[in-house]
């Protein structure tokens, strides 16, 4: 079977600022990494043994502003067992630092999410470039719906991506950030609400009852 290629999306200004093209240098740069890290841990063939596989978020979008990568496998019924055995490369490779399992199936079923064995896998590519691998096997029939990532591709656009990633450089370090503020709230602030600046996002946060830069 001849393998689907990855794609992702580079984009360039015709006449960047400084900032500006320092953040898409750093964009595409972690990209191409990525591209290497799934390459090194042949992650595509492995998580294609367990069924239909979609690289996520981030890298799928050219959003990249730290080391992330979202792998969804549709694989219904996967067992535990089954689930151990695709991903067992990564346990006992060299440079993975550490394997977190969530059971989120049957009895350990979250509220109001779908189920899945997931894996966060913490991968050393070289000493100044650890990676953090989301790795999610979807238990449910048929492929896994993934709107806000189809929503994402549809809808970017140079200014678009430009802001997404100003607003992300700015918070992705921030204490909040994953926990009570997501890139889900900067897409939906950016993409439905016409957010342009931080101080527009801080009031989007605001009315919405979350933390922001300046208040945390």
């Amino acid at each position: 079977m001849t393998e689907e290629p990855i794609s992702f999306t580079t984009y360039q200004e015709t006449q960047p600022s400084e900032q500006t093209e320092q953040l898409l240098q750093r964009q595409n740069a972690l990209q191409e990494e990525a591209r290497v890290v799934l390459k090194e841990l042949d992650l595509i063939n492995m998580l294609r043994a367990a069924g239909t596989l979609r690289v996520m978020g981030s890298f799928a979008s050219g959003l990249m502003v730290w080391r992330d990568l979202d792998l969804s496998v549709s694989s219904h019924g996967l067992s535990i067992e089954r689930a151990y055995e695709i991903v067992r490369p990564l346990f006992i490779h060299p440079r993975v630092k550490q394997i977190r399992y969530l059971h989120q199936s049957g009895d350990f079923k979250e509220n109001g999410l779908d189920e899945r064995h997931f894996f966060m896998v913490y991968y050393v590519l070289h000493p100044q470039a650890e990676w953090k691998l989301d790795i999610s096997f979807w238990l449910a029939e048929g492929i896994r719906p993934e709107p806000l990532q189809d929503i994402l591709e549809q809808q970017l656009a140079p200014d678009t991506r430009l802001t997404i990633l100003q607003i992300k450089d700015a918070w992705y370090q921030h204490p909040a950030y994953r926990s009570k503020v997501s890139s889900t709230d900067i897409y939906d602030a950016i993409l439905q609400h016409g957010v342009r600046t931080l101080d527009e996002f801080d009031q989007y946060l605001v009315q919405r009852g979350k933390p922001t830069l300046s208040n945390h």
